[in-house]
């Protein structure tokens, strides 16, 4: 087999693995997944919003789950970790499907979108941009952009720094998509340079106080004796005479 077969053969199980999953575990909050390979088998590392949801009563859930990653995608060993989102405002697929349950029940796109674009800034992202487009509102189709912040839109910091976020929402004129695009707060951009500042050396410090009073105090005794001394010297004399 070539080797872009190959490569093509493995993209092809890799979403189909999303999707699965996106499915299996939407009701818990399903943020993404980071699958790699350990010398024991195969990690799978899911993001969700409630852990509980995807664990089960007694572990029942994830060992369901963990079987049939086995079973339909021919995973060696997989051993699952359940990975709880402590800011999901900053995770790309969850505020997309926040946005299409929104549009599903009714809100009007222009709501939903200030409205989602406003708890994800205040939840610290340094950008955010969303794309609301289908039939939105009558038989015609069109689209509505949300942009917020910095946020970058080509290089390697698009692959590996922002959260890509997608989902569709079913609605009665028709269908929409949603596109969500965060960049969290904190991320090293190429093009930022960090001066450090320059150290400047202590001046030596003087010796305490406290030191030079215990010289003090020590000399003082010394002093005494040899006051006691030469008046012994004066009485020994004395004596000599008055023989």
């Amino acid at each position: 087999m070539p080797v872009e077969r190959t490569f093509i053969k493995l993209g092809l199980k890799r979403v189909g693995l999303e999707e699965f999953l996106a499915k299996e575990i939407e009701r818990a909050g399903y943020g993404g997944a980071d699958i790699q390979r350990i010398p024991t088998g195969t990690r799978v590392a899911l993001y969700v919003e409630r852990p509980g949801m995807v664990i089960g009563r007694k572990g029942k859930s994830i060992k369901h789950l963990t079987d049939e990653l086995a079973q339909k995608f021919g995973l060696e060993n997989p051993q699952i970790e359940v990975v709880e989102l402590t800011k999901p405002e900053l995770c790309a697929p969850v505020m997309a499907k926040r946005i299409a349950f929104g549009l599903e029940r009714g809100i009007s796109a222009r709501r939903v979108g200030y409205t989602a674009m406003r708890r994800i800034m205040n939840a610290g992202a340094r950008g955010a941009e969303i794309v609301i487009s289908g039939r939105i509102a009558g038989e015609r189709t069109r689209s509505q952009r949300f942009y917020r912040g910095y946020l970058s839109k080509a290089g390697e910091p698009v692959e590996k720094l922002v959260s890509h976020g997608y989902a569709v929402a079913k609605l009665k004129p028709g269908v929409a998509g949603v596109k969500v695009l965060i960049m969290p707060p904190d991320v090293p951009l190429p093009d930022e340079i960090k001066i450090a500042a320059e150290e400047v050396p202590k001046p030596e410090e003087a010796a305490p106080a406290t030191v030079a009073g215990e010289e003090q105090a020590e000399a003082k005794p010394v002093e005494g004796e040899a006051k006691e001394a030469k008046t012994e010297e004066g009485e020994g004399s004395g004596d000599t005479q008055t023989q």
